[in-house]
Parts: C-alpha cells; structure tokens; sequence
C-alpha cells in the first residue's frame, strides 16, 4: 500500500510537471514574468512600509512560491548598498519553523545578476520535505523564489525546480 502511494503520489507530480501549459504569470508592478503549473493564489500584504506580493500555488506533492517585496518607501536601493545583511535576515527567516535544517548554501548566477540558493529540510508533520529558495535583490526588490516537497521524491523535485526556475525573466 505504501509503494501504491508513493507512486501515486510521483504519477501525479509528473503528470503536473510533464505539462507544457503552464500559465504564465507577468506582474505588472513587481517587473517578474515566471510560470505556475496553473494560476497561483495572490496576496497583497504590507510589513513595516514593506509592500509584498505573495504569489503561491500548491499540488500533490509539491508547494511553488514567489515572493516580490518592495522597499522603495524604505529607500534601499540594492543596486546602490551590499544586500548580505538583508539577505542573512531572509534566510534565517526561512529557516525559523522548528526542525528546519539548512542543507547548502550558494550563489547563483542569473544573466548579469548574482544570487543565492538555499536548500533546507524541515519536518510537517512526520514527513520530511526539502525546500529550494532563490534571492535576488534588484533596485528596490528582494524577489525569494522557492519550491519544496516530499524528501523522498526529491529527483522529481529536482527536475521540477530547475524548470520552475528557468521559467523566471525579469523586466526591465
């Protein structure tokens, strides 16, 4: 029963993953264009002059986030100032929930940008799942891209998030 699940389980992600379809999804303010395996969930949130744009989207087996903040009303400007410490902060924001473990750390190279890659594990419930997060700080923007799921069905996840993140352009 449990392989019948766990196979079930990969079909399904595949199924998901395998489609050319998937929407494409151009923010007006937050100058991203990326691909959901379908239309993702939005939310607008403001955090202390920090305007945020949640963009999400969850099926069997795996969880899709985009994350635009902007820091304009704050007046950083990362093309201007070393982003380390904001980046420091953001990422052990990612890994507060307890039993989260940071597995690697890296940079990662996007056109003429440089941004960071971390990959962590953290228990739900009694399953553990592995999380890829990507930061860019662009002029004023911290864009955090992420994609986690099942530890055990992470070569699916694998392939998964280097498509999901070579979906990603930013504009101009």
């Amino acid at each position: 029963m449990k392989y019948f699940l766990t196979l079930l389980l990969v079909l399904a992600g595949w199924a998901s993953f395998a489609q050319e379809d998937w929407v494409e999804i151009k923010t007006e303010n937050d100058r991203l264009t990326f691909k959901f395996p379908e239309k993702p969930i939005v939310q607008k949130k403001d955090l202390n002059g920090i305007q945020i744009q949640v963009y999400s989207y969850k099926d069997a087996a795996t969880v899709y986030g985009v994350v635009a903040s902007n820091f304009s009303q704050l007046g950083v400007d990362f093309s201007t100032i070393d982003p380390s410490d904001y980046y420091e902060e953001m990422k052990e924001g990612s890994l507060v929930r307890g039993n989260s473990i940071l597995i690697s750390e890296r940079s990662v190279p996007y056109k003429r940008m440089l941004g960071k890659e971390i990959e962590y594990t953290q228990l739900v419930g009694n399953l553990e799942y592995t999380y890829y997060k990507r930061f860019f700080f662009r002029g004023k923007y911290v864009y955090q891209i992420a994609i986690g799921g099942p530890s055990k069905l992470k070569q699916l996840l694998n392939d998964k998030k280097n498509f999901f993140f070579n979906t990603f352009e930013f504009d101009n």
